[in-house]
């Protein structure tokens, strides 16, 4: 009997041809192998948003190969992700093999038992699934292609707009401008070093409001030092509980690699994906973890007993609580076979399989089983102080805390640290060792790292598990952020796109507008909601934004313009800023009649002094050169920065990464300084 398992991933195909053996054949589609076309939009509106769908440009092949293996298969198994992608994958594999019986097969995670086990109770495919995939799919196709080249005739050709980085990025850009309007404010802390008996801690002036004026808080000052030393005046103790953390979710699992690892949440992803799919552990062929794309937060059974045990065996019964954790859905709608992300069994330690592991899938696999197993423990106990002592007619505060009972920190081997006021009784005098004028400044809001976008983007419900990754990914391909250390920037590229749009198109791309396409693509999924009916009433308010935005493009365009502040030498109108697929350039507000135009950059170019740096492609990637090109060849790997080389004095270098540490790179002596 010949059977037949095909899955999308060559690495997963790998590990379940071990541990299937030799009754099965598996294979691999390489991902999806149709789509809608790469360089037509590919929908018919007029035809009720039918699609068509063709076969993915190079994957020829394989459709021809799976065919051919299928056609005298007795069975055919189809094992792509458990999620509406890998439903939309099966689907067609099933429609370009010609083989309407195929069955099925969800791999939560890949081991023996499970994979046994899904391969004695498959399932038809799910086409709720599979049509809630093809609403978003189109959706997006036609946000995306309806929208892009409006942006092309404001501002250049070559841009992109999608229904959800263009919400990220609207985020992005909204702090920068909250950033930029802010209004720093100083204002002064009083803190004071008391001690007794040899032991030190720290008190804060307590104040209804900010002391902003300096002579009024020296003046505070003085009179503090007068009094010399400080009478307690009141001691409040509790003993709290500290509530055990959940475990991982793909979106905390993203927040804890940035925040942990410094990992962008594309690299967590790939990390995951590659320990879900499977290593060799002596000799046998097993999946470390769960799948990694989802929003729940419940765990199995199995591994509620499995992690109750294992924790009574290492850490002794205080660290098991009397009945197992169990955490609230936060999300709308969380699917429900899915688990958290947790290792497939608890006795594959991280220690003990760190030589067949990366350095970075150890540390991802460490922090998963971690928390995986310490979300079942039993909850800390931190014993909290506060303690109020006069210094004169001014009160100071002291605030300590002290672990009485680890819990799940110590499974997860990091706690908050102990913070010790000494035994004190009310009434008693503690003397001041030190008291200090701290000057602050209020702060601007912060920048969003990846991992607190990834917060904000859960919490207002847009995007779903596994689209986080990818938006970010592409607002950095498109260049409309950058990374400033563990910071996301918009461009200015990036401040110009999201004005057009959330002017032109207010209620698209509208915070609430996109949550709400996401839950009723959920609805689809359930079965609650038709997906042309869906479709139908996007495209309806969809529509009137274009029209309404076409009619407005000529004004919009005016709006964007940036003037120079100075007239074109040919023909005296004003002089603007525009855009090429290289970059900003000054040119001629009277073109096309008047040609007239001039290179612009941040960099001129420390060669000719003439032209300025742009960002060009070459058969191997990207690299930076004058704008003066052929009669300046100066080019530059990386891109530029203002600092210049240690070595030569050369006024630019590039910021180069090495060994994984940060380094200068010189154009002109060819050398490396930090």
């Amino acid at each position: 009997m010949k059977k037949i398992l095909i899955v999308e991933s060559p690495t997963k195909a790998k590990t379940l041809s071990k541990i299937l053996g030799k009754g099965f054949k598996v294979l691999a589609s390489k991902g999806h192998i149709i789509d809608l076309p790469e360089k037509k939009f590919g929908v018919s509106i007029n035809k009720d948003f039918k699609p068509y769908f063709q076969v993915i440009k190079g994957k020829k092949k394989i459709v021809d190969l799976l065919r051919r293996q299928a056609e005298d298969a007795d069975m055919i198994f189809l094992g792509s992700d458990p999620d509406r992608e890998g439903e939309a994958i099966a689907y067609h594999i099933s429609k370009a093999i010609k083989r309407s019986d195929s069955k099925r097969v969800l791999f939560y995670e890949i081991s023996k038992e499970k994979v046994k086990e899904a391969l004695d109770n498959p399932v038809d495919i799910d086409m709720n699934k599979v049509n809630s995939q093809f609403a978003r799919r189109i959706l997006d196709r036609i946000v995306g292609y309806s929208t892009s080249p409006l942006l092309w005739r404001v501002i250049k050709k070559g841009l992109s707009a999608g229904r959800v980085q263009t919400v990220a990025l609207r985020l992005i850009v909204e702090k920068e401008k909250a950033r930029e309007k802010f209004v720093p404010e100083k204002y002064y802390e009083i803190e004071c070093l008391f001690e007794k008996d040899g032991d030190e801690f720290k008190g804060k002036l307590k104040t209804k409001k900010k002391i902003k004026d300096k002579k009024e808080a020296e003046s505070i000052l003085e009179e503090i030092k007068k009094a010399g030393n400080g009478i307690v005046q009141d001691i409040r103790e509790r003993k709290e509980k500290v509530n055990v953390l959940p475990p991982l979710k793909t979106s905390t699992l993203q927040q804890e690699c940035s925040r942990k690892f410094g990992f962008s949440a594309n690299k967590t992803m790939q990390i995951a994906q590659s320990l879900y799919e499977g290593k060799e552990i002596d000799g046998t062929a097993t999946g470390l973890i769960t799948y990694m794309r989802t929003d729940s937060l419940r765990l199995s059974e199995d591994f509620l007993k499995d992690a109750r045990k294992f924790l009574k065996d290492k850490f002794g019964e205080d660290y098991i609580p009397e009945k197992p954790n169990v955490f609230e859905k936060k999300s709308k709608f969380v699917q429900g076979a899915h688990e958290a992300i947790r290792p497939v069994k608890l006795n594959i330690a991280p220690e003990s399989v760190k030589d067949c592991l990366s350095e970075d899938e150890y540390k991802v696999y460490d922090l998963i089983y971690r928390r995986a197993v310490a979300s079942q423990s039993e909850k800390a106990k931190v014993l909290r102080k506060k303690v109020e002592i006069l210094c004169g007619e001014y009160n100071f505060e002291s605030k300590g805390q002290e672990i009485i009972f680890d819990g799940f920190y110590k499974i997860l081997e990091e706690k908050p640290r102990d913070i010790k006021i000494p035994e004190l009784e009310k009434g008693e005098k503690v003397s001041i060792k030190e008291i200090n004028l701290l000057e602050k400044e209020t702060e601007p809001p912060s920048r969003y790292t990846e991992a607190s976008l990834i917060k904000k983007l859960e919490e207002l419900g847009i995007g779903r598990p596994s689209t986080y990754a990818p938006t970010i990914k592409i607002l950095f391909e498109r260049e409309y952020i950058k990374k400033e250390k563990k910071s996301l920037v918009p461009t200015e590229l990036g401040v110009k796109i999201v004005e057009i749009l959330v002017q032109g198109f207010n209620e698209i791309f509208d915070y609430k507008f996109t949550a709400r396409m996401e839950e009723e693509l959920d609805e689809i999924e359930e079965g609650k909601k038709e997906w042309k009916e869906f479709l139908r009433e996007f495209y309806n308010k969809f529509d009137r934004e274009i029209k309404k935005f076409k009619e407005e493009i000529s004004e919009m365009k005016e709006e964007v313009q940036e003037k120079v502040g100075r007239k074109c030498p040919v023909c005296g109108k004003e002089l603007v800023f525009k855009w090429s697929k290289y970059g900003k350039f000054i040119s001629c507000s009277g073109y096309p009649e008047c040609k007239y135009k001039e290179n612009y950059g941040e960099f001129k170019c420390p060669e000719c002094k003439k032209g300025y740096l742009v960002k060009r492609k070459s058969r191997s990637g990207f690299f930076y050169g004058c704008s003066n090109y052929p009669e300046c060849k100066f080019t530059m790997p990386v891109e530029p920065v203002k600092r210049k080389c240690a070595e030569c004095g050369f006024e630019i270098t590039s910021r180069i990464k090495k060994n994984k540490k940060v380094f200068h790179f010189c154009p002109k002596c060819k050398k490396y300084f930090k």
